[in-house]
C-alpha cells in the first residue's frame, strides 16, 4: 500500500504546437538527423545509463518503470501510487497465486478485446517520457550555441516515437534495419558534426539489478535455459548461459526474414473483413487472438491484430526477453514494435469505424459480456471489459484512469493524442473519412500493399489448372447483388486453434511444404501462443488445459503454391475433383510445434493416406492442437466499381489436415 496519492498522467506530446507523426525508424535516421540524435539521447537517458545524459526527473518515466507494466515485476507502477489496493494483485494471497490457471500480476490486456486499446496509451507514455527530455536537450543545446537557435527545439517539439513495420516490402530480403541492433550509432551533434554513441534500441541493461521476481526458464531436456534471473541485460537469440557474449543476430534475421511474407499475408488478411459483418463480434476477431464470441463451429477467421503481434514476439525473441511475455517489455525493440501495432490499429478502425466492442455480443439470443479472464494487477478474475472501463494504470490528465472509449481514432475529434502516422496507400489517420466509398477503397489498397489481390492473382494462375473450383453463382445468398463471384478462385487458408496453456510457455505452431516439382520446400506460414508459465501448484494437470483459453488464427496459403500442388498432382485434368485438390493440398503440408528458440516439440504429417501415428509416440491431449483445419472461400467483386475491395463469401470448411495424429517428438509432448 502506498503511504500517498501519487499519479504521472499520460498526455503524450501535448504543448508542442499540434500534431506530429510517428515515422519509420529508417526514415527518422536518414532524413531526420536532429530528431533521430534527440530520440537517441533521450531514450539512453531515460535507460539511466552512466555514459547518458542525466535529465530524468521522474522515476516513473525511466525505462526501468515503464519497462515493468507489461509483466514482472508484479509491482505497482511508480506512476500510479494508490492508498486503496483492495483489488491489486499480491504474491502473497493464495486467492491470487493458487487457482489454475494462476492470476496474471503484470498490468498488460492480452487475449481480450482491449488489446488494442490498452497498448495505445502504453506506447504514448514512453513517447511522453522520451519527447520531454529531448525538449530539455534541445533547450540547453540551443542556449550554449546560439548559431543553431531554431533547429534543436524544433526538431524536440515534432519528434514522436518511431516504429518499424515488421510486415514492409523490404522485410523478407533484409529482415532487420541495423538500427535496432548495431550496438554503436552515429549521430548529428552540434555544429553539424557527427559522433558514435550507444544504441538504446539494441538492448537495455536492468537499473539497481535484476528484480527479485524474475525467474529461469528451464528446458530439462534440451537443457535450453533462458537465464532472466541471471541475465544482467536483455537479449535476443541468446546462448544458453548465464553470461551470453551477445545476442545472436545472424540466426534472429535469418529466422525473421523466413516469416516475413507470411506476416505481411496475414496482415492484408486483417483488412478483409466485409462491410456487413457484425460491429462487435468483428471488433472481437481483429482484436484478439482468442476471439472470446467464437464457438466451436465457428471457423471463418481473418487472424487477428493480437495474433500477427505475438508471432512477431516469438520471431524477434528465440531466447530472450521479447518471447516471454513476463519480460518483453525490457527490450527496446518492444516498443518499436507495438508503435508499428498501434499504426496497424490507427489504418482497421479508420477504414472500419464503425466496428466496435460495446459492451459484449449476442449469441442465439442470450447477451453475453467480454472479460479479462486471466486478470491483471488490477483486475480481478473474469472482470467485465467495458467501453468505458479503466485501463490501468494509465491516467488522463484529469486524474481518472483512460478507458478504450477515449483511445479510439486520431482524428481532431477523438480524445488528443498529438501523435499521428505518415501517409499510407492514401490513409492519412488524423483525418476521417468522410465517406464509406473512401474507406473501402482504401482497404482494397492496403490489401494490396500486404499482398493481398485476388482480383490479379485471378488472372496470373493457370486457368485449367484452377477450372474445376466451384464458386457459389451470382443468385446464391451469399454473394451480395451487387457483386459477381470471380469464376474458379478460391482463396485458402488454414484455421488453427491452440491450447494456451499446452506447454506453459511460448510455443507455435509452423505450417510446412514439403515441396513439389514446381515449388521449392518453405515455411507457409506460423501461428504463435505467446504465452506467460502458469507457477500455479497445479503443475501440467489437466484442469489446466480446460481452463485455459484457446488461441486462434489464421495463415494464408498463397495462390502460387495452391497452382504448385493442383500443377504437381494433375494440372487440373478432366476427372480431377475438388475433393481430391483438397486432399492433394493437405497431403503436402507437414505440421511443427517449436518452442520459442524453434526446438520442435511434436510433429505430424499431413493428407488422408498418412501412417497413424501410434499411441505409445503420439503426442499427448494435453498439448495437441485443437484444429488445424483447411479452409476457403470464394471472392467477389462489385460488378462495376473494381477499385471497391472483394467481398469473401462461400466459406467452407475441409476438415483437419493432419489426420494421422501428432508424434511428440520432446519429453513434453508425452
Amino acid at each position: 500500500m502506498s503511504s500517498v496519492e501519487y499519479h504521472y498522467p499520460v498526455i503524450g506530446r501535448k504543448g508542442t504546437g499540434g500534431i506530429f507523426d510517428r515515422l519509420p525508424i529508417q526514415t527518422l535516421e536518414k532524413d531526420h538527423p536532429y530528431q533521430f540524435a534527440l530520440f537517441i539521447l533521450s531514450f539512453n537517458a531515460i535507460q539511466q545509463r552512466s555514459d547518458a545524459p542525466q535529465v530524468v526527473e521522474e522515476p516513473a518515466a525511466t525505462f526501468m518503470e515503464i519497462a515493468s507494466i507489461h509483466g514482472r515485476p508484479y509491482v505497482e507502477w511508480a506512476g500510479d501510487r494508490n492508498k486503496d489496493i483492495s483489488a491489486d494483485y499480491s504474491a502473497n494471497d493464495k486467492k491470487d497465486t493458487n487457482p489454475v490457471p494462476s492470476r496474471f500480476g503484470g498490468y498488460c490486456n492480452h487475449g481480450a478485446v482491449v488489446f488494442p486499446t490498452w497498448h495505445r496509451p502504453y506506447v504514448m507514455l514512453i513517447e511522453q517520457s522520451i519527447g520531454n527530455i529531448a525538449e530539455k536537450l534541445a533547450q540547453d543545446i540551443e542556449a550554449n550555441n546560439p548559431d543553431e537557435n531554431g533547429v534543436w527545439i524544433k526538431a524536440a517539439k515534432e519528434l514522436r516515437f518511431p516504429y518499424w513495420d515488421w510486415a514492409g516490402k523490404d522485410v523478407p530480403e533484409n529482415g532487420l534495419p541495423p538500427v535496432l541492433y548495431e550496438e554503436k550509432v552515429e549521430i548529428m551533434a552540434v555544429g553539424g558534426k557527427k559522433q558514435i554513441v550507444h544504441n538504446p534500441l539494441s538492448y537495455f541493461s536492468y537499473v539497481g539489478g535484476v528484480p527479485s521476481d524474475f525467474s529461469d526458464e528451464k528446458d530439462d531436456s534440451t537443457g535450453q535455459v533462458a537465464y532472466f534471473s541471471k541475465w544482467q541485460r536483455t537479449y535476443r537469440y541468446a546462448s544458453s548461459t548465464p553470461d551470453p557474449e551477445g545476442s545472436h543476430t545472424d540466426l534472429l534475421q535469418k529466422t525473421f526474414k523466413a516469416g516475413a511474407n507470411d506476416l505481411r499475408r496475414r496482415v492484408a488478411q486483417l483488412f478483409t473483413f466485409n462491410d456487413d459483418e457484425n460491429s462487435a463480434i468483428a471488433w472481437d476477431d481483429f482484436s484478439n487472438h482468442t476471439a472470446e464470441s467464437k464457438r466451436d463451429i465457428d471457423f471463418i477467421n481473418r487472424g487477428s491484430l493480437e495474433g500477427v503481434h505475438d508471432t512477431v514476439h516469438i520471431l524477434l525473441g528465440g531466447n530472450g526477453q521479447m518471447a516471454y511475455p513476463d519480460y518483453a517489455g525490457f527490450d527496446p525493440i518492444f516498443f518499436l514494435h507495438h508503435s508499428n501495432v498501434d499504426r496497424l490499429f490507427a489504418l482497421w478502425e479508420w477504414c472500419y469505424a464503425e466496428y466496435w466492442m460495446g459492451s459484449g455480443y449476442e449469441q442465439d439470443g442470450e447477451q453475453y459480456p467480454w472479460t479479462q479472464a486471466r486478470g491483471t494487477y488490477a483486475q480481478v478474475y473474469n472482470e467485465q471489459l467495458l467501453p468505458d472501463g479503466a485501463l490501468q494504470p494509465f491516467r488522463t490528465e484529469q486524474r481518472d484512469y483512460w478507458s478504450s472509449s477515449q483511445t479510439r481514432f486520431l482524428h481532431e475529434q477523438s480524445y488528443p493524442k498529438y501523435y499521428s502516422f505518415p501517409e499510407f496507400e492514401g490513409i492519412k489517420v488524423d483525418q476521417a473519412a468522410v465517406s464509406s466509398q473512401e474507406r473501402a477503397s482504401a482497404r482494397k489498397r492496403v490489401q494490396a500493399y500486404y499482398d493481398f489481390d485476388p482480383q490479379t492473382k485471378a488472372k496470373q494462375v493457370t486457368s485449367q489448372a484452377w477450372k474445376h473450383l466451384p464458386v457459389p453463382n451470382k443468385e446464391d445468398p451469399a454473394v451480395p447483388s451487387d457483386h459477381t463471384v470471380i469464376p474458379h478462385y478460391r482463396t485458402f487458408g488454414v484455421h488453427v486453434k491452440l491450447l494456451e496453456h499446452a506447454y506453459n510457455r511460448s510455443y507455435s505452431f509452423q505450417l510446412h511444404h514439403k515441396g513439389n516439382a514446381h515449388s521449392s520446400p518453405q515455411l507457409v506460414g506460423t501461428i504463435a501462443v505467446f504465452a506467460r508459465p502458469d507457477h500455479s501448484p497445479c503443475k501440467a494437470c489437466a484442469v489446466r488445459r480446460e481452463a485455459g483459453s484457446i488461441v486462434r488464427g489464421l495463415i494464408p496459403i498463397p495462390p502460387e503454391l495452391i497452382e504448385s500442388i493442383i500443377r504437381s498432382n494433375g494440372g487440373g485434368e478432366s476427372g480431377i475433383s475438388f475433393d481430391q485438390t483438397l486432399d492433394h493440398i493437405k497431403g503436402e503440408f507437414v505440421g511443427r510445434l517449436v518452442d520459442a528458440t524453434g526446438s520442435e516439440l511434436a510433429g505430424a504429417e499431413g493428407g488422408l493416406e498418412v501412417t497413424q501415428v501410434p499411441q505409445h509416440r503420439a503426442a499427448s491431449r494435453r498439448v495437441a492442437p485443437v484444429e488445424i483445419s483447411l479452409v476457403s472461400a470464394a471472392v467477389a467483386e462489385h460488378v462495376e466499381d473494381k477499385n471497391r475491395p472483394v467481398y469473401l463469401c462461400d466459406w467452407q470448411h475441409h476438415n483437419s489436415i493432419f489426420n494421422g495424429g501428432w508424434l511428440a517428438t520432446h519429453k513434453d509432448s508425452e
